[in-house]
């Protein structure tokens, strides 16, 4: 362990990157450069060459330019972005990489073919306390509590799910959030799993939503390769810290529903409890019918249909000539009356599946 005089302008002179933005710096006591970094370890690094990623996003939110030889705070986790990169946890403190924008390094497996090489940074050592105990952001994540027997019902929580990243699930969201604020209805929106990043927790707020948290608050810097039992668990202490002000949840999975964590979640954990109803974004007509289909053989059933495919009223017909789940647009006519389709069940308890060919 090396113990660094500076320490404190050092990290003063970094970038802190949103990923990083529960944590207390004040903590930081000494580098470790020979330690195993783990999930959520806090690390400061310098920027070497320049690929992918030229800005990082600041706890602020504001976007950063990047320069080889800058020098970042940023989280260690595991990336899963089918649109970027797939990226896992280095064994060691070697040169690796910064796969997000939001402050994540790890090391670059794969990549989209239409990504440039991944940003390559150096890491300069895992952030240490007095004590030299590692800072990571599980140390300021919101702790789990008993709930009282007294305690209110969780709000009706609308869970929007999709066919893959960039499917329009998040703009799905914040058109839901501008409807449920024109029907009087307070809304939390959370961002249940991806990767640390300020720019949907952004546009939920920007939507009018109540209060806008994600899996940073209970101290994850991703939600990538986690024991689907400890995710399920963080998302419990996610959805108990909701405000008692809100009427409902707004909660995306990210990803599409054939990712590891978003399709144990969706068939083997408490969220499926906890869903009051499903929506489901998609890009295209066959991308939507059969993410409906598989979703019912969970026994789930999709309320309504939205997503990139709403641009194209063709793209429209043709899945509407095949399933007739009701399909939700960007502007209504009438907000009460595209609400009903967030509030029909979401557990095949009750109501028509929608999986069933005309």
């Amino acid at each position: 362990m090396r113990v660094t005089r500076d320490l404190a302008d050092q990290l003063d002179n970094a970038h802190r990157a949103f990923a990083t933005r529960i944590a207390d710096l004040g903590l930081a006591a000494s580098l470790d450069l020979d330690a195993r970094p783990a999930a959520g370890d806090l690390c400061l690094v310098r920027v070497t060459r320049l690929g992918q990623h030229r800005h990082v996003e600041l706890v602020s939110g504001r976007r950063a330019a990047l320069a080889v030889g800058d020098e970042l705070i940023v989280a260690f986790g595991n990336r899963y972005a089918s649109d970027q990169f797939e990226a896992l946890i280095p064994p060691s403190l070697a040169e690796c990489h910064l796969v997000a924008a939001g402050g994540i390094a790890s090391m670059a497996v794969s990549q989209h073919s239409k990504m440039k090489a991944p940003t390559d940074i150096q890491p300069l050592g895992i952030l240490r306390d007095a004590s030299g105990v590692a800072l990571n952001l599980s140390r300021w994540g919101w702790p789990g509590v008993a709930t009282p027997a007294n305690a209110p019902a969780q709000p009706h929580m609308i869970l929007v799910v999709g066919t893959s990243m960039n499917a329009g699930k998040t703009t799905l969201c914040a058109n839901v959030i501008r409807t449920l604020r024109e029907c009087g209805l307070r809304t939390a929106a959370l961002k249940l799993t991806g990767t640390g990043s300020g720019g949907d927790l952004w546009k939920y707020q920007d939507s009018g939503a109540l209060e806008a948290m994600d899996f940073g608050n209970v101290g994850l810097a991703s939600t990538a390769g986690m024991d689907i039992r400890v995710l399920d668990a963080a998302i419990g202490r996610l959805c108990a810290a909701v405000s008692p002000q809100a009427d409902v949840i707004v909660a995306e999975l990210a990803d599409g529903i054939l990712q590891r964590e978003t399709s144990q979640l969706l068939q083997q954990s408490n969220l499926r409890a906890r869903a009051g109803s499903i929506l489901f974004a998609a890009s295209d007509p066959l991308g939507a019918a059969a993410g409906v289909q598989l979703l019912a053989s969970w026994g789930l059933d999709v309320s309504a249909v939205g997503g990139l495919m709403t641009a194209s009223p063709l793209a429209v017909r043709e899945f509407t000539s095949f399933c007739n789940a009701p399909v939700i647009y960007a502007a209504e006519a009438s907000a009460q009356e595209t609400s009903t389709y967030f509030f029909s069940p979401a557990n095949g308890q009750s109501g028509k599946k929608h999986a069933a060919q005309r």
